[in-house]
C-alpha cells in the first residue's frame, strides 16, 4: 500500500503526511512539499489554479461546510433550487480524492 508521492515542483519524494500539501491545478489534484507550496505557489490564484490546500485544517473545514450546505439546501430549499445543492459536492470529492490518492500512502 506504500506508494511514493512526489512533489510536482521539485520532484523529490514527500515522505511525511505533515509535509504534504495538495492543491488543484487545471482541475487536477497535485502534491507539493509544504516548502515548495509556500515559496512558489501560494500567491497564484486563477479560476483553474485555486491554490487552496485540499488537505489540512482548511481543506477539512471547506469539505465540512460544503457538506452542511448541501444537506441544508436539500432540506430547506424550494423544490426548484434543490439541484443546486449538488454543486457543493465538488469540494467534497476533491478532498476525498486527495486523501485516497496521496495522503493515505504516507506516514503520519
Amino acid at each position: 500500500m506504500a506508494k511514493a508521492v512526489y512533489c510536482d515542483k521539485c520532484y523529490r519524494e514527500v515522505e511525511v503526511r505533515g509535509d504534504l500539501v495538495t492543491t488543484t491545478m487545471f482541475l487536477e489534484v497535485v502534491p507539493y512539499h509544504e516548502e515548495c507550496y509556500a515559496k512558489d505557489l501560494k500567491g497564484v490564484k486563477t479560476f483553474l489554479v485555486s491554490n487552496q490546500p485540499l488537505n489540512g485544517f482548511s481543506g477539512n473545514f471547506t469539505a465540512i461546510v460544503a457538506l452542511l450546505f448541501m444537506l441544508g439546501m436539500l432540506v430547506f430549499a424550494e423544490e426548484s433550487l434543490k439541484w443546486m445543492s449538488f454543486l457543493a459536492i465538488i469540494p467534497i470529492i476533491y478532498r476525498l480524492y486527495s486523501y485516497i490518492v496521496y495522503e493515505r500512502h504516507l506516514d503520519k
